[in-house]
């Protein structure tokens, strides 16, 4: 194990830590004991393919060009809201409870985690732009290992929150609690979508000093 392995799996481990939708994905298919290690595993695939495309040099390219970093921020900051704003309307209508006996298949699971993965532009700021534009700027022999630890941090970060979460199954039996773990998780978007709204303003700001 070298320092940029544990580095590195620190920076994924801080990155993943904060919850977004394939976190809520997860945690809802955990307390509700609904298939759970397919849609890890999908959202683990994800996450290890962007970390490898940032490395490999679309990082670095989307950190020089400040207008695209930009809109991606503005983009993840709308889909962001758009995710919270599908949970409230849930959390409205009484209908968070999942229906356990017209339960998603196991395939449109995988695509539901798919989207959230490959699709959402707040996972591609996290994987691409940060820790890829970071993995790009160490020594070429050392990027390996910098990945690595990265992607362990999601293989680590994923599992425990999905055993975790099973362990919680008995808090969610009535359609209350789930109403309010959906009130949270629109709160928590809608705090997300602000700190990135936040960040493209002043990523604008330094664009317009430039010019």
């Amino acid at each position: 194990m070298t320092p940029y392995f544990t580095e590195g799996l620190l920076l994924g481990l801080g990155l993943f830590a904060a919850p977004g939708p394939k976190d809520t994905l997860v945690i809802r298919q955990g307390v509700s004991r609904g298939p759970i290690w397919g849609v890890v595993a999908v959202c683990v695939f994800a996450d290890i393919l962007l970390i490898a495309v940032g490395i490999t040099g679309l990082g670095s390219l989307l950190e020089s060009r400040p207008t695209l970093v930009a809109l991606l921020l503005i983009s993840g900051a709308g889909y962001l809201l758009w995710f919270g704003g599908q949970r409230l309307l849930a959390c409205l209508r009484d209908a968070s409870m999942p229906d356990t006996q017209g339960a998603e298949s196991q395939r449109g699971l995988w695509r539901t985690a798919a989207v959230l993965g490959f699709a959402n532009p707040y996972a591609w700021l996290d994987t691409v732009v940060l820790i890829g534009s970071i993995g790009a700027a160490k020594p070429l022999n050392q990027q390996a290992f910098f990945a690595t630890g990265a992607m362990t941090a999601s293989l680590l970060w994923f599992v425990l929150l999905a055993l975790g979460c099973q362990r919680l199954t008995a808090l969610f039996r009535t359609p209350v609690v789930w109403r309010w773990l959906d009130a949270g998780v629109a709160v928590l978007m809608v705090y997300l979508a602000g700190m990135l709204v936040t960040d493209s303003l002043d990523v604008f700001q330094v664009i317009l000093e430039r010019d």
